[in-house]
C-alpha cells in the first residue's frame, strides 16, 4: 500500500496551483481567440507529439504563441496521416490561426527538426524547436531570438549539460553524472531542446548537407546528433542564461515519457559512443584542457 504524505501533497498542490492556472488561461484562448499565432520577424518553430500526448500539444502551441515575440512559422509534425488530415478540435482552432500541420515519418524524437532540414525551401532565419509537454513563459522565443542576434554563430539552449572527460582521458563520464551546462558559448556543452533550442540559419544548411547518419547511430536521441555536429565543425553551444532552465511541464504529459526515459535513457551512454568520432572526444578533451576542467 502507497502511503501519502499530506504535507507533501499539500505543497505540490499548492506550488502547481499557477501551473494549472495558466493551463486554464490557455484552454480559454485556444476556445475563444481568433488571434493570429505567428507574426513577422520571428524564427521559424517545429516541434512533434505523439500517442496520448497529442490531445494536450495544443497547450504548449498556444504558450508558444502567447509570447511577446511570435514565430514567423509555426509547424506541427505528425507521423499518423488521420491526425493531419482531420485534426483534434482544438488543433484545428490553431490552424485557422496560423498553425501548420505536416504529415511527416516518424523519426522519433528527431521528426521535430528533420523534415524542416529536408524541405525548407531556404534557411533564411534561425529555426527553434520546441517539446510538446512544455509550457513555455512570454519571453521563451524573444530571448532566443536576442541571443541569436547578439551571437548568430552559436547555438542557443536554454538547458545543457557539460560533458565530463573520464579519468582515462579517452572517454566521457556517464551521461547522467553530468553537471549543468556553462553560462558561456563553448563545445563542452550538450544541449538539451526540452526547453527549446535555437538553431543558426548557417548550422541548419549544414545540418542539410550533412545527411542523416543519426539514423545508424543515435536514432533515439536529437539532442546527441546537434551536439556531435556542433562539436565537429566547432559551432559553439550557448546557454541562454547562466543557470540550466527546465520550463513548467504540462501534467500528465510524462506518463509516457517516463516508460520512455526507462528504456532509452540507458542508451544514452552506447549512442553517444556510436556517433562521437575519435575526433569529436579529443576536441572535448582539449577543451576540457584550455577552459580549465583538466591540468
Amino acid at each position: 500500500m502507497v502511503r501519502i504524505n499530506p504535507m507533501a501533497f499539500a505543497v505540490n498542490t499548492i506550488r502547481n496551483i499557477p501551473i494549472h492556472l495558466s493551463i486554464f488561461r490557455l484552454r480559454l484562448r485556444n476556445r475563444y481567440s481568433h488571434a493570429s499565432i505567428i507574426g513577422e520577424g520571428g524564427p521559424t518553430v517545429s516541434l512533434t507529439t505523439h500517442g496520448r500526448r497529442l490531445k494536450d500539444v495544443f497547450l504548449a502551441i498556444e504558450s508558444i504563441a502567447q509570447g511577446s515575440l511570435q514565430p514567423s512559422r509555426l509547424m506541427l509534425h505528425l507521423d499518423v496521416e488521420e491526425h493531419v488530415t482531420h485534426p483534434l478540435k482544438n488543433l484545428q482552432r490553431l490552424q485557422q490561426r496560423g498553425l501548420e500541420i505536416h504529415l511527416s515519418e516518424n523519426l522519433g524524437p528527431h521528426t521535430k527538426i528533420q523534415p524542416w532540414i529536408v524541405n525548407a525551401p531556404s534557411f533564411s532565419v534561425p529555426h527553434v524547436v520546441a517539446d510538446d509537454d512544455i509550457l513555455y513563459p512570454r519571453w521563451w522565443l524573444e530571448r532566443l531570438s536576442a541571443c541569436f542576434t547578439s551571437d548568430p554563430v552559436s547555438i542557443h539552449a536554454y538547458r545543457a549539460h557539460r560533458m565530463v572527460v573520464a579519468d582515462d582521458g579517452m572517454s566521457l563520464t556517464a551521461y547522467d553524472t553530468w553537471p549543468p551546462g556553462l553560462g558561456k558559448p563553448s563545445n563542452l556543452n550538450f544541449a538539451t531542446c526540452v526547453s527549446g533550442v535555437l538553431f543558426p540559419p548557417a548550422f541548419l544548411q549544414l545540418m542539410r548537407d550533412v545527411g542523416q547518419g543519426f539514423r545508424e547511430t543515435c536514432p533515439r536521441n536529437d539532442d546527441l546528433w546537434l551536439t556531435y555536429l556542433a562539436i565537429e565543425n566547432q559551432i559553439p553551444i550557448s546557454q541562454v542564461t547562466h543557470e540550466s532552465l527546465h520550463f513548467d511541464i504540462i501534467p500528465g504529459s510524462q506518463a509516457t515519457s517516463l516508460k520512455a526515459s526507462n528504456v532509452f535513457e540507458g542508451q544514452n551512454d552506447q549512442q553517444i559512443k556510436s556517433t562521437f568520432q575519435p575526433s569529436t572526444l579529443k576536441r572535448i578533451v582539449e577543451l576540457e584542457r584550455l577552459e580549465g576542467y583538466r591540468t
